[in-house]
Parts: structure tokens; C-alpha cells; sequence
């Protein structure tokens, strides 16, 4: 299966302005009055990494998905309750989906 980089063939680092022009690109070569199936596939990939937070999502929740024990043991580590109730729980599990996006972010 294609990545949305490789739909739009565009470099993994690119930026925002990089990733519209090649979309723009991509619809010109593939005009959806001529090609729809091609250019709902382009519209597709360009709608998931249009931008750097989409970027991020993308990263996190398609291709570089988070280890669940990690993000156990951050929600469960010392200090914290060991049974904590679903408020408590609802934020750290987002605690660590942010620190493991920031993580993320910050290796690529």
C-alpha cells in the first residue's frame, strides 16, 4: 500500500508549502473529470499530511504506532495511582501519547 509521500511523491521532511504544490501537481496530471479513482487517491493522501500536525497524526497513528506496554508503564509508573479513575487514566494516557508524539517528532 502506498504512503500519502508516495501518492504525492514527496520527500518525508517536507514542508506544508512543498506538499500543496505537489498535490496541485499531482491534480493537474490527474484531473478528476478525466481520472476520478486517481484523483480521489490524491486528494486522499493530500487531506492526511496536509499539515505538520497532520504530519504528526499520521506519523503516530499510521505508521509509527505507539508500544502500548511503554505508554502502560508511563500511565502506571510510581507515584501514580494503581487503579486510577477514568479522568485520571483519559490523561495519562494522553500525557504519554504526547510525550511519545514529542519523542517521535523529534527523531525524524
Amino acid at each position: 500500500m502506498e504512503t500519502p509521500y508516495e501518492v504525492l511523491d514527496v520527500e518525508q521532511d517536507a514542508g506544508d508549502e512543498a506538499i500543496k504544490k505537489a498535490y496541485l501537481r499531482k491534480v493537474r496530471e490527474f484531473p478528476p473529470e478525466r481520472n476520478a479513482e486517481a484523483f480521489q487517491r490524491i486528494r486522499k493522501a493530500y487531506e492526511l499530511i496536509e499539515t505538520d500536525k497532520k504530519r504528526r497524526e499520521y506519523r503516530l497513528f499510521h505508521r509509527e504506532k505507539p508500544d502500548v506496554s511503554v505508554l502502560l508503564r508511563r500511565v502506571l509508573r510510581p507515584g501514580r495511582p494503581e487503579r486510577p479513575d477514568a479522568d485520571s487514566l483519559i490523561r495519562a494516557l494522553t500525557e504519554g501519547l504526547a510525550e511519545h508524539l514529542s519523542e517521535t517528532h523529534a527523531d525524524s
